[in-house]
């Protein structure tokens, strides 16, 4: 059964760049939202993002399919006064430029609730448009290292290390995705203008869960490599390979120290004093049996005995997997050039958008006409 599209109906002006906004403004896409996108002259700058090739931006490929282009320059008064025109018939605002940019060039909540007093503003950036920070300027990599989090991950002995995709954009994304969902939501009993703040450092701050609470009691997260302090959970290597081995928990622990040579654990040991008095002697162990053993031999017998596992994947390996799947994990995108990009599929697959555009990336100012056309029909008096 074919679902309609979830957001069919609703318009977004997204005026973005980079990563968290662009994100933000596809899924809305993805899901039958007509996202158009307004670009200043010359396109958004992450159009010229490497890695490219032949100058069209893989990266930007990435975030901007569904969407329909239009160039405006807002700092002109006529491109302004156009923009506005726009958001009278729009329900959604996105944008993650600094936190100060939409006020000081006439776009700010107050403007955009004149001409529209139900529009929904969202504004993503580094802290927070009411932070003490605000003004700072942020990239992913800021972010993830004013957020502590490097500091847990990485070798006990080693630096700390940052997660290499650019996952504080994405979360962000992800948060104001869900903002604009519930802003709908609200807008649906109380038909009146809201602003939403996303930032950044709390959306991925928010992934520490119960370190929030163990770090202000003074109990931090210790830095171990792969190793998880709280359960018999950790990457050993084998031959041909890495797994990741988790026998947490009392039902499945004696089954784990029986498969692994070591009966008398299941009998003297607990799982609550292996992960607390014995973990160091239990990983030792551990490495050593597997390194006897090739990957796929582990993998096959610790699903034969319900224990949780898997490889560690290179990230070709990875990739290809997960394309191999067919249930849009990966999908086919047109570039602006006409290439063929592969990239991450939709959020999800629940009223999902049908039709040529949804795959296709925009062309700056692919859709000037289109839309102006659009504009000048709803003027015109019925």
């Amino acid at each position: 059964m074919t679902t309609p599209a979830a957001l069919s109906g609703i318009r977004v002006l997204e005026l973005t760049h980079a990563i968290a906004g662009p994100q933000t403004g596809q899924i809305l896409a993805d899901h039958g939202a007509d996202v158009i996108k307004v670009e200043p002259p010359g396109g958004e700058l992450a159009r010229d993002a490497m890695p490219s090739v032949d100058g069209d931006s893989t990266y930007f490929a990435a975030q901007n399919r569904g969407k329909r282009s239009i160039v405006l320059d807002l700092k002109d008064p006529d491109g302004l006064a156009t923009f506005l025109r726009l958001v009278e018939t729009s329900d959604v605002v996105l944008t993650n430029y600094s936190a100060r940019v939409p006020e000081r060039l006439g776009w700010g909540f107050e403007a955009l609730k004149a001409v529209n007093p139900s529009i929904i503003m969202v504004h993503i950036t580094g802290f927070g448009t009411a932070s003490p920070d605000r003004d700072l300027l942020a990239f992913d990599g800021i972010i993830q290292g004013m957020s502590g989090i490097p500091q847990m991950t990485g070798p006990a002995d080693g630096e700390p290390t940052f997660v290499a995709p650019f996952v504080a954009d994405h979360l962000a994304a992800y948060r104001s995705t869900m903002s604009i969902l519930m802003a709908l939501r609200v807008r649906d009993v109380h038909p009146e203008a809201q602003f939403v703040d996303v930032n950044m450092l709390s959306s991925y701050m928010g992934v520490l869960a119960h370190d929030v609470d163990e770090s202000l009691e003074g109990r931090p997260y210790q830095r171990d490599g792969n190793r998880v302090p709280v359960s018999i959970s950790n990457t050993w290597a084998a031959r041909g390979g890495h797994v990741h081995l988790s026998p947490v928990g009392d039902e499945k622990w004696p089954r784990f120290c029986r498969a692994i040579g070591r009966a008398d654990w299941a009998e003297s040991l607990s799982y609550e004093d292996a992960v607390l008095v014995a973990r160091d002697e239990v990983d030792e162990v551990v490495g050593a049996w597997c390194r006897d053993r090739e990957r796929d031999e582990i993998l096959a017998q610790m699903r034969e005995l319900g224990i949780p596992c898997g490889p560690v994947r290179g990230l070709t390996e990875a990739v290809r997997h997960l394309d191999e799947r067919e249930d849009e994990s990966v999908v086919r995108v047109t570039s602006p050039a006409g290439r063929t990009v592969a990239v991450p599929g939709p959020l999800t697959t629940v009223g999902l958008a049908d039709g040529p555009r949804r795959l296709r990336v925009p062309r700056v100012g692919e859709h000037d006409e289109e839309v102006l056309a659009e504009l000048r029909a709803d003027a015109t008096p019925s």
